[in-house]
């Protein structure tokens, strides 16, 4: 581990180092099943469950991403687009949910996404192991990932179109958003009650922005491309708001950049 970190070992803020990572393997240990279920759904043939098998698999991992950069491999292996590699798509490392969802919803040949639904099962088994060892996080790197994903969601995530094929690129928003504030909350014991509301009152406006795009009881947002640009604007908008929220935590918090 690099020095100069907060490290798990210290006293700083180690309650909320292990109250994050906590909530983050309860969900990869959900995210393992819903893999499971969408490559049995891949065999089946039936394009219609393959969909649906998708989309269910998609939230754990969309929050677990806030913390990317203790498992870079494994990250990219579930969930790096084609950008991420010099050959784009034809790249042998693309892999992943991205990987499954072109071969789903664009050319709807599901027998070529069986062999990469299988590692993909694998990449998660990889992820919780990383996640079950609490030497890979800390304070300072955590909250740096929380910031990230936080800018990431309006600066990237919006202008290049997350979800491409099946066009729920809200349902990835919503989780990230979700996977951000999961990792805030052990802080807000420590924090000012006034910066304590100031992130909460920025991440509800978030979640505001989507809200009319989700119906109760589905896991599946509205099409990303039924939006228009106001719309879209207003959800740039809030994210932007929410990372210069939580950086204001960050510097109450005394919070170093990872080393």
């Amino acid at each position: 581990m690099c020095a100069g970190y907060l490290t798990a070992q210290t006293p700083d803020y180690h309650p909320q180092v292990i109250a994050g990572v906590d909530y983050f393997r309860e969900r990869v240990d959900e995210q393992l099943p819903l893999v499971e279920d969408l490559l049995s759904a891949l065999k089946t043939g039936d394009l219609s469950k393959a969909k649906m098998a998708y989309v269910n698999a998609r939230p754990p991992y969309e929050e677990i991403e806030v913390y990317a950069g203790s498992f870079e491999q494994e990250d990219s292996d579930i969930d790096a687009r084609p950008y991420s590699f010099d050959d784009g798509e034809n790249s042998d490392e693309f892999k992943g949910f991205h990987k499954i969802e072109a071969f789903i919803y664009r050319d709807e040949d599901l027998a070529s996404a069986i062999p990469y639904g299988e590692e993909l099962i694998d990449s998660v088994k990889s992820l919780r192991v990383k996640l079950n060892d609490i030497n890979n996080f800390n304070a300072s790197l955590n909250f740096n990932g929380m910031l990230s994903l936080a800018t990431e969601v309006p600066a990237k995530k919006i202008s290049s179109e997350e979800e491409t094929w099946s066009d729920q690129s809200l349902l990835i928003f919503k989780h990230n958003w979700i996977g951000i504030h999961s990792q805030f909350e052990p802080y807000k014991m420590v924090l000012d009650k006034a910066i304590s509301d100031e992130v909460e009152a920025a991440y509800q406006a978030c979640m505001e922005t989507i809200k009319p795009f989700f119906t109760p009881g589905k896991v599946a947002a509205a099409p990303y491309s039924s939006l228009d640009a106001q719309q879209r604007g207003a959800i740039v908008e809030a994210s932007y708001n929410y990372r210069d929220a939580l950086l204001k935590a960050k510097e109450a918090l005394e919070m170093p950049d990872p080393a």
